[in-house]
């Protein structure tokens, strides 16, 4: 299955390389010369301080079920999780078991009350969007741009459906059980062999998470200070996210309006779920580059300021997760192997 990873990135790639022609790639070096190297520095900046709001969220939701992590261990968890996301196509889910496991694995913690904070911490990403979604549609609406307020009502529908459907889902120890069932009895069919041979686990996985995870979720939604607190930590998460890419074109001497940014980082989120492209690479910087241009800027700089914002947001957290991964695998093996001596020393030090 990794040929057809890679060559989907390789898809992505010649997708970029398209984008950078059809703007000019002569006009794309020269406003990358004249750029403000200031700026740019103030948009890796507001990344960073948007990864410390997203660590805090957590944090607030990990300690409102008692689970105690160091702050960089959360926030290594989440570059593991990004890592994942970045390089597995679709609605971008298959972070959150690894980053479950990753903390789990330094806390000692029952998957289920890990995971539990983590599905809490999607649902905190969902209220800003929507909001945003929302604000969207009325901005474009008022700007007179039919393609674009179609296109957005269209994303709220869809978006709204799948939030409660999602939620629906988390809410029912009943259909969350199904849903974990029907992948398992998928992966099955792909995979017979090593399905067989994890089924024991998965399945008391599933009966002893599954509980655990609806208990805990149930917990946080009540739970008022950690869900108000987690709120204002998810506004000014997507604050800076807008501000990253307001600072982008900034730094190549083209101011922006923050609502033409806000359009363009929803409909990019939103249409990013269906991507097969891992990470949707080339994919978001093309919709991102057109929605810029539909919003009057200028085709050069609005591929030269979308490729900016995703070297920033994709490929070098993509990179920083992949070292944290690689780190965090060697030290399981070790650890396995270490236990696995300790058992073989036991077993020769028994009385025959």
């Amino acid at each position: 299955m990794d040929w057809k990873k890679y060559s989907l990135l390789g898809l992505g790639l010649l997708i970029i390389i398209f984008l950078v022609w059809w703007a000019g790639l002569e006009d794309v070096i020269e406003i990358l010369k004249g750029a403000r190297l200031e700026y740019f520095v103030l948009a890796i900046l507001a990344y960073v301080a948007a990864v410390i709001m997203w660590a805090l969220r957590w944090r607030v939701l990990l300690k409102s079920l008692g689970i105690e992590a160091p702050f960089r261990t959360i926030v290594a968890g989440l570059f593991v999780g990004v890592f994942i996301n970045n390089v597995t196509p679709g609605a971008r889910g298959g972070g959150e078991p690894v980053r479950m496991y990753y903390i789990s694995k330094h806390t000692k913690q029952p998957y289920g009350h890990v995971f539990a904070t983590i599905m809490m911490d999607r649902i905190m990403d969902v209220i800003p969007v929507v909001v945003m979604l929302l604000l969207s549609t009325v901005y474009v609406y008022n700007l007179g741009s039919f393609s674009l307020t179609l296109t957005l009502l269209l994303l709220d529908i869809f978006f709204a459906i799948i939030t409660l459907a999602t939620v629906g889902i988390l809410l029912s120890e009943k259909k969350t059980k199904g849903i974990l069932y029907w992948f398992y009895r998928l992966f099955g069919r792909i995979m017979p062999k090593k399905a067989a041979k994890y089924e024991e686990k998965f399945v008391h996985a599933v009966e002893v998470s599954v509980p655990q995870f609806q208990e805990n979720f149930k917990l946080l939604m009540r739970h008022k200070v950690a869900f108000t607190l987690s709120l204002i930590y998810s506004f000014a998460f997507w604050f800076l996210v807008l501000l990253r890419s307001y600072f982008i074109f900034i730094s190549i001497n083209s101011p922006i309006k923050l609502l033409d940014v806000m359009v363009v980082q929803m409909i990019g989120i939103v249409v990013g779920m269906f991507m097969i492209i891992p990470g949707g690479a080339g994919i978001i910087e093309a919709i991102n580059s057109a929605v810029y241009v539909l919003l009057g800027i200028n085709k050069e700089i609005a591929v030269t300021a979308t490729l900016l914002e995703r070297l920033i947001s994709y490929w070098a957290p993509t990179a920083i997760g992949a070292g944290i991964m690689t780190h965090f695998g060697i030290k399981v093996s070790q650890d396995k192997k270490r236990l696995e001596a300790e058992d073989d020393k036991d077993i020769n030090d028994e009385p025959q």
